[in-house]
């Protein structure tokens, strides 16, 4: 188990192990002294996801300043922490009318629209381009891809803490496992359907693998099925769906290892559900 720290100054990112909560860790970019916290408390079976994300924002709060990357300063300099009612302190109510508003205008803020742009740029080259490369255009893509995985996780963890700006673009927190786990989110919603599936044709290997690597249209999926079949094959796709932003948001938030707490993610769908409907609906319709 890791903890998560960040510079008061300079709002560098730190992972340390659990053994080393109450040390004091140096800042390699700035030089200032961090303390350690202690591991988070583990989370109880009458709590939900709703209790996670206030303590995210509390630690945003305590942790975090700007978030800008700064020149490293010639004289130590006293930690800020926030003006009262400041940007870093003030609470703010979270309202979900406001920020689907905004899910709409955030283009509008110029630093949003220059870290899209690059991203798009990104995106073109590991789909346009880097396929001419052969195995170094594999290679490519392979990178791009786990470092947008990366980002992605890190779009919804910041989302779900309050904020309005889309994160900074840095590479520093890898790109492998992010790949990893982002698949591995969209392989759990979608067994179920792909274990029907396989059923459905009698397990045959060749045909499963020709699906998986080029897909299958809607007139040869009725070669293949029946009327039910089909019908309970789109239930069950539709179904993981659903579930994909919830467990999307445990593993941007507390981490893969809360995949298993069911009794979590049913209860933050209960208490939001009228935004989380929305939320998987937007999510139904995009795919």
């Amino acid at each position: 188990m890791t903890i998560k720290i960040s510079c008061g100054i300079c709002g560098k990112n730190y992972k340390v192990q659990d053994e080393a909560a109450g040390k004091k860790l140096r800042c390699k970019e700035c030089g200032e002294t961090i303390k350690i916290p202690e591991p988070e408390a583990e989370f109880g079976d009458g709590d939900d996801f709703s209790k996670l994300l206030d303590d995210a924002v509390e630690e945003e709060a305590k942790a975090r300043t700007i978030r800008r990357p700064v020149r490293k300063p010639m004289v130590k300099a006293e930690k800020y922490d926030g003006d009262e009612d400041g940007p870093v302190t003030a609470k703010k109510e979270n309202n979900y009318t406001q920020d689907l508003v905004q899910t709409f205008l955030f283009l509008l803020d110029p630093g949003n629209l220059f870290t899209f742009v690059l991203i798009c740029m990104l995106l073109f080259a590991k789909d346009i381009i880097l396929p001419f490369a052969a195995i170094l255009g594999l290679i490519g893509q392979l990178i791009i891809l786990g470092w947008y995985s990366n980002y992605r996780f890190s779009v919804i963890y910041e989302s779900a803490t309050g904020r309005k700006e889309l994160p900074e673009l840095s590479p520093e927190e890898g790109f492998f496992f992010p790949m990893l786990q982002w698949i591995a989110t969209w392989f759990m919603v979608h067994f179920p359907a792909m274990l029907f599936l396989a059923y459905a044709v009698n397990f045959e290997g060749f045909l499963l693998l020709k699906i998986l690597m080029i897909g299958v249209d809607h007139e040869a999926l009725t070669d293949l099925l029946t009327g039910g079949q089909i019908a309970i094959l789109i239930s069950l796709y539709s179904a993981g769906l659903f579930f994909w932003p919830i467990l999307a948001l445990c593993v941007a938030v507390g981490g893969f290892e809360t995949v298993l707490r069911i009794d979590l993610m049913l209860l933050t769908i209960l208490k939001s559900f009228a935004a989380y409907f929305f939320t998987a609906g937007a999510m139904f319709v995009s795919t």
